[in-house]
């Protein structure tokens, strides 16, 4: 058990060495909720410039939650994971429509906000609202079973020990605090490679360290299987007055998001009447437990006329706008997105290719 001296050990390290961060330099339940989900499955190096963005378009609860679609998913663009982005507007908006703009004041109260899970709602509660509920994250899990020795910890039994033992010694005049030095010693002193065993806090508390076992507690996480996919992103161009086709996806890959039509192998007979022309080259993506391999296909045509029908059966919006090529990136949500008009500006720019597609018309 982390005795009252680790604890007081643990926050003086704190207090003298924590990363100075934006959302820490004053207590804000807005900037908190925002920088936790944000930081959900993300480095930090990639959460911090697009925290500032974020929260400088959209200072207040009641800008997120009136802000349009557009605007959400361009600030969210390269975080990864687009319903965290959806699930915080509905959260906004249940917040200022069903309670008046007033924050929860409770764990129990943040976790009937929409999209609101337990890791999320303990943040909150724990550090802008001083309530004894601990906060556990991948850091966390690490620096526990360190602590006690324990390799069984990706299940529920596990988890349920580690929850328990945190219960058990989160202090109860600095709960916030307390959860914060433990996410922050994981991140930058408990680590997965290379931990800074001779500079910890903890170390005298530490069974794994005692028993020369730092290296397998815990155990790597088991991971989820990928599964390979090849994705076409379909790209209509019209030459004459350099624009190209963009809309929200209805389904699929990236739902609702805004950007270029995507299809699957099977589906490309659909498309044959319009004569596509597949680029030479390719990219790499990943999406959850996916592993895209992105081919382009070009479509050119006439006019600025698209088969609305064939767009639903392609998963797209009924509204597909055309966008001149110099304002499009961006209108651009995703890095899928990104990447695949990078491959195509590097391919139109080629005279043979232009060649290519004249000849399909």
């Amino acid at each position: 058990m982390l005795k009252a001296r680790g604890i007081r050990q643990l926050l003086t390290w704190y207090d003298r060495d924590r990363r100075p961060l934006p959302w820490r330099q004053q207590v804000n339940i807005y900037h908190t909720w925002i920088c936790e989900v944000m930081s959900q499955q993300t480095t930090l190096a990639v959460v911090l410039p697009k925290f500032a963005q974020f929260v400088q378009q959209l200072p207040t609860v009641d800008d997120l939650a009136n802000c349009d679609e557009e605007t959400l998913h361009r600030l969210w663009a390269g975080l990864g994971y687009y319903a965290r982005a959806r699930n915080l507007k509905k959260g906004a908006e249940f917040i200022v429509n069903r309670l008046n703009g007033r924050f929860p004041q409770s764990y129990r109260e943040w976790l009937q906000i929409p999209g609101c899970g337990d890791y999320t709602a303990a943040a909150i509660a724990s550090i802008c609202l001083n309530e004894k509920v601990p906060c556990i994250d991948g850091n966390v899990i690490r620096v526990v079973s360190r602590l006690l020795a324990l390799q069984d910890v990706w299940n529920t039994a596990g988890r349920s020990r580690i929850q328990d033992y945190l219960t058990q010694v989160i202090p109860s005049d600095r709960p916030g605090d307390f959860n914060q030095a433990m996410m922050e010693l994981g991140a930058t002193i408990c680590r997965k490679t290379k931990p800074r065993c001779d500079i910890c806090p903890l170390q005298m508390q530490c069974l794994a360290y005692a028993h020369n076992c730092i290296e397998i507690c815990p155990p790597k996480k088991p991971r989820r299987v990928l599964v390979d996919t090849e994705l076409f992103v379909l790209i209509f161009w019209h030459r004459q007055t350099d624009t190209l086709a963009i809309g929200e996806r209805t389904d699929g890959f990236l739902a609702k998001t805004i950007g270029f039509p995507l299809t699957l192998a099977h589906q490309l007979s659909k498309l044959d009447r319009w004569q596509p022309l597949q680029l030479p080259g390719k990219f790499t993506h990943a999406i959850a437990h996916h592993r895209i391999t992105g081919r382009i296909c070009v479509i050119q045509l006439n006019s600025n006329d698209i088969d609305i029908s064939m767009g639903q059966h392609l998963a797209l919006s009924k509204t597909l706008h055309w966008m001149n090529r110099l304002d499009l990136s961006a209108k651009l949500s995703t890095a899928l997105d990104r990447k695949a008009f990078q491959l195509f500006q590097n391919y139109t720019y080629s005279d043979s290719i232009c060649e290519q597609l004249a000849l399909n018309l």
